[in-house]
């Protein structure tokens, strides 16, 4: 999977964008909406936080299209996304005093045919907030 991310100001307001975009073809991001413990302990839901110097504002959103895939083998419906990049936005709020943030992003995929991949649990990417906010 290869990760980038940056803080963004945009009308006012700061976000944290995130890019994940699995690196073999056919292997599709598991979705925000699925589930903390997965679908019958299957899959691990995307998730990003942060700590340090950037505060959390609201839900983390994506525009990346859904779908649902049915791995080969297995009786479940796990959510996830269309092939390709998938950006995650975060609003956020600067922390006074602070110049640098943690970003932490949980995630996996799977394909339909070939597996899963192992998940990837609290990714971290430190930001410096000089320019940011």
């Amino acid at each position: 999977m290869t990760v980038t991310v940056r803080a963004q100001s945009h009308e006012g307001s700061l976000r944290i964008l995130a890019e994940l975009r699995p690196e073999r073809a056919g292997f599709h991001l598991y979705s925000l909406t699925l589930p903390n413990g997965g679908v019958d302990g299957i899959g691990i839901p995307t998730r990003i936080r942060t700590e340090g110097g950037l505060r959390a504002t609201g839900p983390a959103t994506t525009d990346a299209k859904p779908r649902i895939l049915r791995p080969a083998g297995l009786d479940v419906r796990l959510p996830v996304y269309k092939d390709g990049l998938v950006t995650l936005e975060l609003p956020v709020r600067r922390v006074e005093g602070t110049d640098s943030a943690r970003v932490f992003l949980t995630y996996g995929a799977c394909s339909e045919t070939t597996g899963c991949l192992p998940p990837v649990r609290d990714h971290e990417v430190t930001l410096q907030l000089g320019s940011a906010g």
